[in-house]
């Protein structure tokens, strides 16, 4: 009873004016923190390894968490499978990868295509490379360099990819997330992709906190087909990092012009 009284006089502390109980209600929080995150880094390898990510690689992390499963979109993949019939043999990049799911996902659909798998996270990597793929699939750790080497794609999937832990956002009832995950990270990545993708390609930003829209890439692209994310159901954000009410929902597809 004592320790949740303290907890909670110092939850009423953290928005004080004075700097010095904001410097030390930090402080204090961070020790009473520490052993559950000593506990974590050393007994829990997905924790580990997303640290590890953001503490190497800051500006290449997006979503951090590796949670994934197969044809989790499927009105997605229908849609840009109707957009690419009749040509079989395109390059695919599933950008953010995770543990390889929607790489075997991507198969099904596209049986003929050369498909990259693309992550950050090593631990994930791991994962995609015991996977039982043809000679047609590979994975690749995600840096830019590597990502360059590889050339240009007909279709680049970057699903639930561009968003930072968007349950807790909502949860905690956070309006602007410029802290969190600033939207110029997330423009430069699209900026960086569109420079990968053919003329008349697929770009596809599906569950994301930001909308393509609002980048300065739009201009090179006009949306596709019908979908949306209409079924994401947690906080989106316009290019000012704040949140959006009562958002329409963002466009999933666009074609590179």
């Amino acid at each position: 009873m004592m320790l949740k009284k303290i907890k909670n006089m110092i939850a009423q502390k953290r928005n004080s004016g004075n700097r010095f109980i904001k410097l030390s209600v930090s402080v204090l929080t961070h020790i009473y923190h520490m052993p559950r995150f000593v506990k974590r880094i050393c007994f829990d390898p997905d924790f580990r390894y997303v640290r590890i990510m953001r503490l190497f690689h800051p500006n290449l992390v997006h979503q951090t968490t590796p949670v994934t499963c197969s044809n989790r979109y499927p009105e997605v993949f229908i849609e840009c499978l109707g957009y690419f019939a009749g040509t079989e043999n395109i390059r695919i990049l599933s950008f953010g990868c995770s543990t390889g799911e929607e790489v075997l996902t991507l198969r099904e659909y596209f049986p003929h295509a050369t498909i990259v798998g693309a992550d950050i996270n090593k631990r994930s990597l791991k994962t995609c490379r015991k996977l039982p793929v043809d000679e047609k699939i590979s994975f690749v750790y995600s840096t830019p360099k590597n990502l360059k080497e590889l050339g240009t794609f007909d279709a680049i999937f970057c699903m639930a990819v561009f968003q930072r832990t968007p349950h807790h956002i909502a949860n905690a009832g956070i309006t602007d997330i410029s802290e969190l995950y600033p939207f110029d990270k997330f423009e430069k990545q699209i900026v960086f992709l569109r420079d990968m993708i053919n003329p008349q390609g697929l770009l596809i930003v599906h569950f994301a906190q930001y909308s393509l829209a609002d980048t300065c890439a739009a201009s090179g692209f006009k949306a596709y087909g019908n979908c949306t994310q209409i079924t994401y159901g947690l906080p989106v954000f316009d290019k000012n990092c704040k949140l959006i009410e009562d958002a329409p929902p963002f466009h999933s597809i666009y074609i590179k012009v």
